[in-house]
């Protein structure tokens, strides 16, 4: 049997503004919390709607975009791993997220 892989990822929710549903408030920003590939719990999908980009690192460190308002119509959509200028940006919004614990 070959080597396991866990499919736990981290997912990077960007917040243009002040969210206010009837479950939870998050002021504008950065967010990254703990996830599954491919698959939201319960208040990570509320939030997402409220995004206007979503990142995800998957379980080896690749990078890739799951939603993209920003450049919208269009949007890049999958691995950004090899995309300097976007790694770039990755890095910065690595290092302002704020850790969601729910």
């Amino acid at each position: 049997m070959g080597k396991r892989i866990s499919n736990r990822c981290v997912y990077y929710f960007e917040v243009p503004n002040r969210v206010r549903n009837y479950l939870d408030t998050y002021e504008a920003g950065v967010y990254s919390s703990t996830g599954y590939v491919g698959g939201f719990v319960g208040w990570q999908s509320r939030l997402k709607h409220e995004c206007d980009r979503i990142w995800m690192q998957g379980p080896k460190g690749g990078v890739k975009i799951v939603k993209d308002k920003r450049t919208y119509p269009g949007g890049v959509y999958g691995y950004v791993t090899k995309n300097e200028k976007l790694m770039k940006e990755f890095m910065w919004i690595k290092l302002k997220a704020k850790e969601l614990r729910h």
